[in-house]
């Protein structure tokens, strides 16, 4: 029965969990620590026993993991022993140095769960009929499955909470007051300034060019014709490797993953000589799509020692501007008095009615400082 070791950090337990339990399905024999060791058990001895009886190590790579020192040792004493070693993405993170060429299974979308564990299976070798799997239940898969009850709870409640909330006053109950033999009455206006303040907010947009350089590299012109070396590409870890758009492992990969064996023409070299520029004329139409791309040198066999027969390329930085709109709103306080008029009516024992004016006060209205609020 084929083996595998898998490596991963124990925050991310419940992923390789489901992990191990699905590569089981598929009638693998899975190691992981939580439970193949035992109380007692001597790690350091136990471990790398594990992973030399194994014929597949997975890597689990994540944020958790790329800094865990288990986590180093344990694909470094597989690299040691020649394992067959399969790095999967499970959440965004760095790839280790002594991992980045080798292609990794991306199960950072847990909703193509089925679809990354497929592949998986395609890099281990899986020929067998392929065993049903289904994908981890996420918090927005909870929501979507239970978005009808969870509707109708909310509506209930809601309809609860209106009884109690919207319940309208009680009535009030009129009392008989007596009625004066001889009323007069005086009439008194009163006028009532009510002085109501508006906000309004103009919104005025300030364009602001800034340039942002972003660096291109160009190689040194030159007039000579280079000449052109054949090397094949050879590694021990991996069936196939990354070619970079530059000399360095921070580039982009070019075309489609390059197999381990094909052999290429050469037209030029870094300075420091550690990777190869791929030539613009090759025998192979199928690797056009690497013209112009580099290739780490130790990546192209055991073969190549001492100096590199090929011209050095300088690569130059080219800045490259970008336009980016800065917005600048300016707020604008606009104040509005409201007057209303309200008589009042008031019975006194004299007579006969005499009209009384009474002037209240004019409010003052105070406005602090307009604010204008930072970008």
């Amino acid at each position: 029965m084929h083996k595998i070791f898998i490596s991963y950090s124990r925050k991310d337990i419940d992923f390789v969990r489901k992990l191990a339990g699905d590569l089981e399905k598929a009638e693998y024999d899975v190691w992981w620590d939580l439970t193949d060791l035992r109380g007692g058990d001597d790690w350091p001895r136990v471990i790398p026993a594990a992973i030399a009886e194994s014929q597949s190590v997975i890597v689990v790579l994540s944020p958790n993991s790329v800094v865990s020192d288990w986590v180093e040792k344990e694909y470094t004493q597989a690299l040691s022993l020649r394992r067959k070693i399969i790095p999967i993405m499970f959440a965004r993170s760095d790839i280790p140095f002594a991992l980045n060429t080798i292609n990794y299974v991306d199960f950072t979308s847990h909703d193509d769960y089925v679809a990354s564990f497929n592949n998986l299976l395609t890099a281990l070798g899986f020929t067998g009929e392929r065993p049903v799997v289904v994908p981890p239940m996420t918090l927005p898969m909870m929501l979507r499955k239970y978005a009808i009850p969870i509707g109708i709870a909310v509506l209930i409640l809601l309809a609860i909470l209106s009884t109690f909330v919207f319940r309208p006053p009680p009535p009030e109950t009129s009392t008989p007051t007596s009625t004066p033999t001889t009323p007069v009455v005086i009439f008194t206006d009163t006028a009532t300034v009510s002085p109501t303040v508006s906000l309004t907010v103009s919104v005025t947009p300030t364009i602001t060019e800034t340039t942002t350089p972003r660096s291109t590299f160009t190689p040194s012109a030159t007039k000579e014709t280079f000449p052109r070396l054949r090397h094949c590409v050879n590694s021990l870890y991996a069936s196939a490797i990354n070619v970079r758009s530059g000399p360095s492992t921070i580039y982009a990969p070019m075309g489609e993953p390059l197999l381990v064996g094909e052999c290429l023409y050469f037209s030029a070299r870094n300075e420091e000589e550690t990777w190869l520029q791929v030539a613009s004329d090759q025998v192979d139409p199928a690797f056009d799509q690497y013209m112009g791309g580099w290739i780490y040198r130790e990546l192209l066999g055991l073969g190549i020692t001492g100096p590199i027969d090929l011209p050095a390329v300088t690569l130059t930085s080219t800045p490259t501007p970008s336009d980016t709109p800065t917005i600048t709103p300016t707020f604008t306080r606009t104040p509005t008095l409201t007057p209303s008029n309200t008589p009042t009516l008031t019975p006194a024992d004299t007579a006969p009615p005499t009209p009384t004016e009474t002037t209240l006060p004019t409010p003052t209205e105070t406005l602090g400082p307009i604010t204008t609020p930072a970008n």
